[in-house]
């Protein structure tokens, strides 16, 4: 027998309903305090359908916590790291949980729309990543012509001191090896 659909009469409730039932979960009210503060407001709701919608949301927002964990991990690990660095990091790591997420779930319960979303956004963050790579060369490029159009300048203004002119093509290179990094 395959997976039960989800029915979450919780989903169901005006959206601001929905968010103060999230807070409450996270701040570790009971199933059963849900169900009475929710019937107490006019909308019965049992607590095994809390119960079902809680166990989903909980595990949602601890696999989000591991992600931001995960993150955050990357971006200790090179806190100097250009922004490109960062967002190829950001795009592996959604990549993985895309991946993931595809693995774990039954298709023959998940909508054809949605694994269709889902294999679209995957090859957007693909495309992004070629784009970044693009601007990474693009970048280097223009600093290698830069620095050919310095030296160049440099080498005609002080002709007449070429280790003046050593030193200062030495500065220009150890910045433009910077900027690489």
């Amino acid at each position: 027998m395959g997976k039960r659909r989800k029915h979450f009469k919780v989903e169901t409730l005006p959206p601001e309903i929905v968010e103060a039932i999230n807070r409450k979960l996270v701040e570790g009210y009971t199933y059963q305090q849900l169900a009475n503060w929710l019937n107490q407001m006019g909308h019965p709701v049992g607590k095994s359908s809390l119960a079902r919608y809680g166990k989903d949301f909980l595990s949602r927002l601890e696999r989000l916590r591991v992600v931001k964990e995960q993150a955050r991990a990357i971006v200790e690990v090179n806190p100097d790291a250009p922004a490109t660095e960062m967002a190829e990091a950001a795009n592996q790591l959604a990549t993985q949980l895309i991946m993931e997420f595809l693995m774990q779930v039954d298709l023959d319960d998940l909508a054809q729309a949605k694994v269709t979303e889902v294999l679209k956004a995957l090859a957007k963050l693909e495309a992004s990543g070629v784009r970044r790579e693009q601007l990474k060369f693009n970048f280097n490029r223009g600093v290698d012509a830069a620095v050919s159009r310095i030296k160049e300048a440099l080498r005609a203004e002080v002709a007449a001191d070429p280790e003046l002119a050593a030193r200062l093509a030495e500065m220009v290179d150890r910045q433009a090896e910077a900027l690489r990094k």
